[in-house]
């Protein structure tokens, strides 16, 4: 069997999440992906950000006909995918995002970044790529989208759960996804200080629902905790008063960042019940 990475494209970091739910891969280049066959390991790149998910191929490359399934690929419009392949899903958890140079040094190879697909077949490559993933499949928070229903054990007391939180891989990968890894508030890119808010408290699994969480600098995401930092109702960042002459004072009246996807928006009633649970807004 062979091992691939598959890029996803910056513009559209939502693909993951349909593919994921439809566990299939459309392709507008096939000539990159004719040798894919059932078995193969596939590691989806999302550029600018690092590996979201590992799959298995069920199916060879095959021509998109008029009995396929549809798609909901945000470009699906322009009509240029042409092949497609299935897929299961191995493992989305991440519990750090590697960089391409590192997979470079890995496999011994200039690995072309911007390529559609890049074939990997170097024994210690596909060590090094099985090693990015937690191979156990997490089944507390299924594959299949769940509807996230607003106010789902939203907890009195302010807890800072650092470590728990940084262990919740596939919540934080999927917001990575969603924010294209770019902090909400403050538009910082760097990874490895991203973290996975939750608005409504985490109270178990369930609670990690996109719509319940935002993309935070770790510092953005403590005052976030601390109520010192809400959202107000038109989406935007309120700090508390006495943060407003302080280093953070450029953050106060900021638009908050939002997915391009509508479904992967923060709750509009978990804002309002963060809100309303910071004190000096009353």
């Amino acid at each position: 069997m062979t091992s691939w990475i598959v890029k996803i494209g910056k513009e559209t970091p939502e693909h993951w999440g349909f593919a994921r739910d439809d566990r299939l891969w459309d392709v507008r280049r096939p000539g990159y992906f004719t040798r894919i066959e059932p078995g193969d390991d596939v590691y989806f790149w999302l550029s600018e950000t690092g590996f979201v998910s590992w799959v298995r191929a069920t199916t060879s490359l095959y021509p998109i006909g008029p009995e396929s399934r549809g798609a909901r690929w945000v470009d699906n419009d322009l009509g240029q995918y042409t092949h497609r392949f299935e897929f299961e899903v191995v493992s989305e958890d991440v519990p750090r995002l590697a960089s391409w140079n590192e997979l470079r040094l890995a496999g011994g190879k200039k690995y072309a970044a911007q390529s559609p697909a890049n074939e990997v077949s170097e024994p210690d490559a596909e060590t090094f790529l099985r090693g990015q993933f937690d191979h156990q499949v997490d089944v507390a928070f299924p594959h299949v989208a769940v509807a996230y229903v607003p106010g789902d054990d939203m907890r009195e007391r302010a807890e800072r759960q650092i470590t728990l939180r940084r262990g919740q891989a596939r919540f934080r990968n999927a917001l990575i996804v969603a924010y294209s890894g770019t902090c909400a508030v403050t538009g910082s890119t760097v990874t490895a200080v991203l973290e996975a808010a939750h608005i409504d408290r985490y109270y178990g699994a369930h609670t990690n629902h996109v719509a319940n969480g935002l993309l935070l600098r770790s510092d953005i995401h403590t005052l976030f905790d601390l109520r010192q930092i809400t959202v107000s109702s038109s989406m935007t960042v309120l700090l508390a008063p006495w943060l407003r002459d302080s280093e953070y004072r450029t953050l106060h009246g900021r638009t908050l960042r939002l997915p391009v996807n509508a479904h992967a928006h923060p709750d509009v009633g978990a804002l309002t019940r963060h809100r309303e649970s910071c004190e000096w807004t009353y």
